[in-house]
């Protein structure tokens, strides 16, 4: 995993594994079979791992008296942390599935659990959300936030635009956008 994260990529070679490891190159190969097994497999258990993460992170509910604008400050502050917390094992795997179609399946597994997650918690305020569509309106929502803050972290795009501005005042950004967006009068 260190060398994903390092590289970003999989520019290496067994060896390489096997020298960080501790273990000789016949010793991977007695577990996987070849380079590909051996990232598909820490890749499903790094999905297993967030996909863990996010159901941790989202157990927590609000409190009972919480208003859409709280809820949805505490949905998209998790959904950033929960990216956040992850971004260096998804940034090298977001590229490696580029060309592999079983790292994009158990990746998007992952992906669809903090989907639902966001989804779930927001729609939890439903009667305080207006648009006509309360579903299409959050679904909407996550499209920007994760975008949003896919970039801030620089995954899928180029690292070096990763960071541009401060943390917490992009957060703060979101919630006050999803919270107008959820809550506009309606035309």
């Amino acid at each position: 995993m260190s060398l994903v994260v390092e590289r970003r990529s999989d520019s290496f070679t067994l060896a390489e594994v096997a020298e960080r490891a501790g273990v000789s190159v016949g010793a991977i190969y007695g577990r996987v079979s070849s380079k590909a097994d051996l990232l598909r497999t820490a890749h499903a258990r790094e999905m297993e791992r967030l996909t863990d993460r996010t159901v941790a992170a989202f157990s927590t509910p609000g409190g009972e008296v919480e208003d859409i604008e709280r809820t949805v400050a505490r949905v998209v502050r998790t959904t950033g942390e929960v990216l956040r917390d992850n971004a260096a094992i998804l940034a090298g795997f977001t590229y490696l599935a580029l060309d592999d179609r079983q790292i994009v399946e158990v990746g998007q597994s992952a992906f669809h659990e903090l989907v639902d997650a966001y989804k779930e918690h927001l729609l939890a305020s439903r009667a305080e959300i207006t648009a006509s569509d309360p579903e299409a309106a959050v679904d909407w929502t996550f499209v920007v936030v994760f975008s949003v803050i896919a970039r801030w972290l620089g995954l899928g795009s180029d690292p070096t635009v990763a960071g541009e501005g401060d943390w917490d005042a992009v957060l703060a950004n979101l919630v006050e956008m999803v919270s107008a967006y959820l809550t506009r009068p309606r035309v």
